[in-house]
């Protein structure tokens, strides 16, 4: 990787990196007068691409991670990164603290398919990541008090290393070999912390443990947080022999040289004084460590770091006297020329990345792929695409047609002029097409119930960010998917509808024209706004929704008209802001009567309360449901006249479809 400098960055060294992180959630804007990329050059999210940040519910697959999962800070950060041309180191893929709470109890087999679909999607999402913390915190002890975490660290132990002794490291061992299948090029790292005091032995031998075990570890990180406990139990000018010593014990003891990284250096002191002398102690004989590949710096504004007193400036901006002492020495020739056994800069080596223009795509249609060659300037010699063992195409081009639905690893094999072979995966979810719900096309004009989206694959028909259709302790009584639904006077509504989540339906225009717009809408936040979209009409309606004061308070909101061709197209529901309730939408053509409304009031469920039976008048129903409170279909006709005689007293909904649309009406059963 080839990294920019700008003139007032730091670190003016070709290959180690100094790099810092995100805090609270971001990444800092000016600080004294410079930006982040001013001062660092590599990046570091503090928490934001966690597996417990990201990963919000157990998925079928890879590809259901990848649209199901919380990547927004992630990808908001890694894309800053490309642009700004500042290396993204990952952290981290395993931990037994702030682990994702739907990994509670799962064991065995099934713990490590989660595990591994995770891995697969982070790949999937930064296919070139050039340093990865595989695992986190893992020496006995650490990471071990959160709730669930000894009994997921047991769990890991038996589900990767099929052991029942977490302290043997199997785990870890298998965690850096699942690792290394779907990231072939990059830096691996085991990541730890209190390793220059308390667990410095503990450290060494997990470390050269891996090794031995035959797991590919590239590197160690220290956390550094230990940093001012050394400074009171040891002689600080004697730090460097301390680096040295445990890099030593580690490389003697496994059989092999690993790379060195500061993960997480801080140093908590209020005193400016004492500040800088840790400082001048343990950063100098660090960065000058040839085994050592890059440092970062955990975090540098008081006030927006995880400990008090370990930022570099104060809340004001202000530098403190430890960024003054860290600016004049990587002015040094002594910072400027550290030597560097690996180089952190450039991390990754040699690599390919491969490009899929789509990651989901319908059956029946195609994906282009294209190959890029990374760090190698020999260029490239062949290209050969694979599914399984069964080769597919070739070139550095290439364009496939899937001839079944599935979710398909796509090996790419990329031999080089200097005759590097190198690997690349990208995944497909190849998925049938939408069909209309119960298969037919909602009318326009008419109103279109939000509950009935087309039927097809999440990320097809829908996107929904949690797992299971349940909302306020109503179960989705006739929806299968993850897409929620409450339950709300005279019938049901899309609920916990938030931020970036849609609904696709599939619509017949009757005619080409003007039409009025109107949506029933809760929101019972600030505020919270919708886009409508239109993909044949190239038409898109903005809405803004204000608080109506709490949820389950709906409101017909009249939207600015729209202009739409006749014919079959999709209609898109998006929310583009906060929480929101949708319950329907009604389009009339402009100079028209709403066939809806007629439709609608001239449907009639008599009597009610009823006790034997109940007809349906005013219309020819296609299919009736009679619908109990826990969601259960409990009767299902196509005729005006169904018997009750056989239910139970109380409230119930009947669902009647109809050639112009769904309506939903409430029935009491009263004997």
């Amino acid at each position: 990787m080839s990294i920019g400098i700008a003139d007032a960055q730091l670190n003016q060294n070709t290959c180690k990196f100094l790099g810092n992180i995100t805090t609270n959630g971001q990444i800092q804007p000016n600080t004294g007068g410079l930006k982040y990329e001013d001062l660092w050059d590599q990046l570091t999210c503090e928490n934001e691409s966690k597996w417990g940040s990201i990963v919000n519910c157990k998925v079928n697959s890879a590809q259901e991670g990848v649209q199901k999962w919380n990547w927004r800070s992630s990808d908001a950060h890694y894309k800053w990164c490309k642009e700004n041309n500042v290396l993204f180191k990952f952290h981290c893929l395993v931990w037994t603290s702030q682990f994702p709470s739907c990994l509670k109890g799962v064991k065995g087999s099934e713990l490590k398919e989660q595990v591994g679909y995770w891995m697969d999607a982070v790949a999937i999402k930064y296919p070139d990541l050039a340093i990865i913390d595989v695992v986190n915190e893992a020496i006995k002890g650490h990471a071990e008090g959160d709730d669930g975490a000894m009994d997921l660290k047991n769990a890991l132990s038996q589900a990767l290393g099929n052991s029942s002794n977490p302290y043997d490291y199997k785990w870890i061992a298998e965690a850096f070999r699942m690792a290394r299948e779907r990231f072939p090029n990059a830096v691996l790292i085991y990541n730890d912390f209190n390793t220059f005091t308390w667990q410095k032995n503990e450290f060494v031998d997990l470390v050269s443990s891996l090794v031995k075990q035959g797991a590919p570890i590239d590197a160690y990180g220290h956390q550094s947080h230990d940093l001012d406990d050394y400074y009171k139990s040891y002689q600080i000018n004697n730090f460097g022999n301390t680096l040295k010593e445990i890099h030593n014990s580690i490389t003697q003891k496994g059989g092999k040289e690993l790379q060195c990284y500061i993960t997480e250096y801080d140093i908590s002191q209020g005193d400016d004084n004492t500040f800088e002398t840790i400082m001048k102690n343990t950063f100098k004989p660090m960065w000058e460590a040839d085994f050592v590949s890059g440092i970062t710096i955990w975090g540098y504004i008081n006030g927006k770091t995880w400990r008090s007193n370990t930022g570099l400036y104060t809340n004001t901006g202000a530098e403190r006297s430890g960024i003054k002492w860290l600016r004049d020495y990587m002015k040094s020739d002594a910072a400027k020329n550290a030597t560097a056994k690996f180089c952190g800069k450039g991390a990754q080596g040699p690599s390919a990345s491969v490009t899929a223009s789509k990651s989901t795509i319908v059956l029946g249609k195609s994906v282009d792929f294209s190959v890029n060659l990374n760090n190698d300037e020999s260029g490239i010699k062949s290209v050969t695409y694979y599914l399984g063992n069964t080769k597919i195409g070739e070139g550095e081009t290439f364009t496939w047609t899937p001839e079944e639905a599935g979710n398909f690893s796509v090996k790419v094999v990329v031999v080089t002029n200097a005759n590097n072979e190198l690997n690349a995966t990208s995944s497909i979810n190849v998925v049938e097409p939408n069909k209309p719900y119960q298969g037919k096309a909602a009318v326009i004009p008419g109103k279109i119930e939000a509950e009935n989206y087309d039927e097809g694959a999440s990320g097809m028909a829908y996107y929904d960010q949690s797992e299971g259709n349940k909302c306020d302790d109503f179960t989705n009584y006739y929806r299968k998917d993850d897409v929620d639904l409450k339950e709300i006077d005279g019938g049901v509504a899309v609920g916990s509808f938030q931020g970036d989540e849609w609904m696709a339906y599939t619509v017949d225009v009757q005619k080409a024209g003007e039409y009025k717009v109107t949506m029933r809408l809760g929101e019972g936040n600030d505020s919270g706004s919708l886009s409508v979209e239109f993909d044949e009409s190239d038409a898109k309606i903005d809405v803004s929704v204000k608080k109506l004061g709490s949820w389950g308070v709906f409101e017909e909101v009249n939207l600015d008209n729209v202009t739409l061709k006749a014919g079959l197209q999709t209609m898109t529901i998006k929310n583009t802001g906060s929480w929101i309730d949708v319950d329907w939408i009604k389009f009339e053509k402009v100079g028209e009567v709403g066939l809806d409304e007629a439709v609608n009031a001239s449907i009639i469920v008599r009597p009610n309360p009823a006790s034997s039976f109940v007809e349906i008048s005013g219309v020819s129903p296609i299919s009736v449901e009679i619908i109990s409170t826990t969601g259960a279909v409990v009767k299902k006709s196509s005729e005006r006249v169904i018997s009750i005689a056989d239910l139970q007293d109380g409230n119930y909904m009947v669902r009647v479809v109809t050639e112009n649309g769904v309506i939903v009406k409430k029935l009491v059963v009263a004997k």
